[in-house]
């Protein structure tokens, strides 16, 4: 008998940033009018898988994407720190190749490399602090699916803080889309993958941003 994901990881809605490929980490950059839409469309297929608590980024475009599912699923939207993005420091708001001039270096995060972003932070960081947060919110939830909305950088390590993999699985997860979904499920021998970047059941054709 299939095993319901006990926790589902949901990255937020498409944000000018993203259109523009600049690295957004910890900057609090809103929805777009397409990431609004995108959240909205996305709410009736969250919330139908029944949650007993969402849990939330404090960026405001993980908040209102979370906000939308609360208000069909009639509970709080709980926030924790440690479910921010990856801080990428003084690459943030830049493109790529504005990244790779400003530290050439960086580009081993390309390779799976613990990389540590001049004024931000290392994946190994990341792992920690979202393993820590999610352990937290599976330990103080009631039985049942949890929702997590937040980034994409963030739900590949923190898949990976759950699965005990090293820094270098982590890397080898792919990009998540704007509103897909990662499902996480607890067994007696610890935490499996359930599916990973899945699109949710769009209430219209919409597409979403991989960055």
């Amino acid at each position: 008998m299939p095993v319901s994901p006990r926790l589902v990881l949901v990255r937020h809605g498409q944000t000018e940033w993203n259109t523009q490929q600049r690295w957004q980490g910890a900057t609090d950059i809103p929805l777009n009018e397409t990431g609004r839409r995108q959240a909205r469309s996305a709410a009736p297929f969250y919330a139908s898988l029944g949650p007993v608590a969402i849990w939330s980024s404090p960026l405001s475009r993980a908040i209102d994407t979370a906000s939308e599912v609360a208000a069909l699923a009639g509970l709080e939207v709980h926030t924790d720190d440690r479910l921010k993005e990856m801080d990428f420091g003084e690459a943030e708001g830049r493109v790529w190749e504005e990244v790779l001039a400003l530290d050439p270096t960086i580009a081993e995060w390309r390779t799976g490399q613990d990389v540590l972003w001049p004024g931000g932070e290392s994946g190994s960081l990341v792992q920690r602090r979202m393993g820590g947060a999610l352990s937290q919110i599976d330990q103080s939830a009631p039985d049942g699916v949890v929702l997590v909305f937040t980034h994409g950088t963030a739900i590949r390590m923190g898949s990976a803080a759950m699965l005990g993999w090293g820094i270098e699985g982590a890397w080898r997860l792919g990009s998540v889309g704007n509103c897909c979904s990662t499902g996480l499920v607890a067994t007696s021998a610890g935490w499996r993958l359930d599916h990973f970047n899945a699109s949710p059941q769009w209430g219209h054709d919409e597409r979403h941003v991989l960055l």
